[in-house]
């Protein structure tokens, strides 16, 4: 459901000269794309206007997958910890929600407060196993269109939802602070700890770019055309050429462009370029 974008070409085709919406003349979204993009270099709009209008757009077609994170970096706490455990990891994380697994099975199997947590630890029970205070998780399959997920997670009044795949395997989650930021931009508060960035121009011919970024968010900062293909991150792409997780120091070439994984933990690639 494109419940953004929908409304802003219905607008326009109200306001365009003609016989309105019946008869036309129509304005289709890649009409307002590449309006937007003349408008930014004539300098009718600012940048981040022109950015706005096409995350808007975009939005529509935007699925879970390309904006959850990834299994391999999500914080998880087993069932069998005690609450005062989980208070610790959820004030160290700074986390408002943290998924629990299961012991043996390491699934997700339910979803932690932590206003819960601050009221059993306040009531004393700071012994009490994570399970007793679980609560049912939301899940989702990796193809959902985030516009629908976010109209979803507003009407049930749910802040996190569990992302699996066509196997029914968690492959990451995804939280309503992720889809916002789809459409505004990164938000950050005074306790976000700095980080290193995402994307860093090392040079004029050399960027330092984060291995779990998109092609297409890599390719609107930096304007490298990486190629696409079954996967969705520079990672993907990277381990797709080498046929494996890459060492640290190594460098292959793919189309015109040299990739070294500059550092690698655990089966990912912190910063690949």
């Amino acid at each position: 459901m494109r419940f953004i974008s929908r409304p802003l070409i219905w607008f326009t085709n109200v306001l365009l000269p003609g016989k309105g919406l019946r008869q036309g003349p129509f304005i289709y979204e890649q009409q307002i794309l590449a309006l937007a993009d003349t408008a930014a270099r004539e300098q009718v709009i600012r940048r981040d206007e022109h950015r706005l209008i096409h995350s808007v757009i975009e939005f529509g077609t935007t699925i879970a997958r390309e904006v959850m994170v990834p299994r391999v970096d999500m914080v998880t706490i087993s069932e069998t910890a005690t609450t005062g455990e989980a208070i610790e990891l959820a004030m160290d994380k700074g986390y408002s929600r943290i998924p629990v697994h299961g012991s043996e099975s390491g699934e997700i199997t339910g979803t932690l407060f932590t206003k819960d947590l601050i009221r059993s630890v306040r009531d004393g029970q700071d012994y009490l196993p994570v399970s007793a205070l679980v609560r049912p998780a939301k899940y989702i399959p990796e193809t959902k269109r985030v516009a629908e997920l976010l109209a979803e997670m507003q009407a049930e009044k749910t802040h996190m939802a569990i992302v699996v795949d066509e196997y029914g395997t968690v492959a990451g989650l995804v939280t309503l602070e992720d889809l916002v930021e789809e459409v505004v931009g990164e938000i950050v508060d005074e306790y976000d700890k700095d980080e290193q960035p995402a994307i860093e121009a090392v040079s004029e011919t050399t960027w330092r770019v984060d291995a779990r970024l998109p092609i297409d968010e890599v390719f609107e900062e930096t304007g490298l055309k990486l190629p696409h293909g079954e996967w969705d991150t520079v990672g993907g792409l990277l381990i797709n050429a080498f046929g494996r997780i890459p060492r640290k120091g190594e460098s292959t070439l793919v189309d015109e462009y040299r990739l070294t994984a500059e550092a690698v933990l655990g089966r990912r690639g912190l910063a690949w370029r």
